[in-house]
């Protein structure tokens, strides 16, 4: 991925050694309120408080350490030394996408505008689930929109050694390893972001089969690499 990308949706703790690749869709807000709340209780409750009600605020939240931030060799040492530790959490591709195609398009939110462009300017609410990901399947992952871009690409599968990639679906039961990763004894999983579009439970709604072979060619690679089960 660009570096751009790289900066914002990777979060750095020099305190608690760990690194937190952020996956857009999958869980990003629970995480970034949880460990953002966690890094800002270090200044004051107050501070805390900011990342419960904008886990979202980027690059602007101060929580983390960028790593546009850090010298070379401090640099090398996160990504690939023996004193940090490094995860992240996926979703299961399809739903996920789903999930992005929901709230981004359905909406008709700014992240719709290229989708909606590739269709010879559509009215975003029109566009079906099988049009979007017909117009992601032409595209490389450097080109796709963080909220649906192939996980394995974005976390750098292959490239940055992880010591655990958490399954969102089990996050709810992960949160004890969370706590091992980030140095937080009795960290439990109780800021949740409040935004959801449900997509888990509208999936027959959704899934036809060629929204089914679509997602399974664009995201091959995320089923094999992050142990997921295609629909196919």
């Amino acid at each position: 991925m660009g570096w751009r990308s790289v900066n914002f949706h990777t979060h750095i703790s020099l305190v608690n050694k760990y690194v937190y690749v952020e996956v857009p869709k999958a869980g990003c807000g629970t995480m970034k309120a949880t460990l953002g709340a966690l890094e800002g209780a270090r200044l004051n409750e107050t501070h805390a408080q900011r990342f419960l009600d904008k886990p979202h605020n980027g690059v602007k939240s101060g929580a983390h350490v960028r790593p546009y931030q850090l010298p070379s060799d401090l640099l090398e040492e996160v990504f690939t030394g023996k004193s940090y530790k490094r995860f992240t959490v996926v979703r299961d591709p399809g739903t996920r996408a789903l999930s992005g195609y929901l709230e981004k398009i359905m909406q008709g939110l700014r992240q719709s505008e290229e989708i909606t462009e590739a269709l010879g300017g559509k009215a975003a609410d029109t566009v079906t689930f099988e049009e979007f990901l017909q117009v992601i399947a032409g595209q490389s992952s450097r080109e796709q929109d963080p909220h649906w871009r192939r996980q394995s690409d974005h976390i750098g599968f292959g490239i940055i050694n992880y010591d655990s990639i958490l399954h969102l679906e089990d996050l709810d039961k992960s949160w004890n390893q969370v706590a091992q990763l980030t140095s937080t004894p009795d960290l439990d999983g109780q800021f949740y972001c409040k935004k959801s579009t449900h997509a888990g439970t509208r999936t027959d709604e959704y899934f036809t089969t060629d929204a089914i072979e679509l997602i399974s060619h664009i995201y091959s690679a995320d089923f094999l690499n992050l142990n997921y089960t295609s629909n196919k």
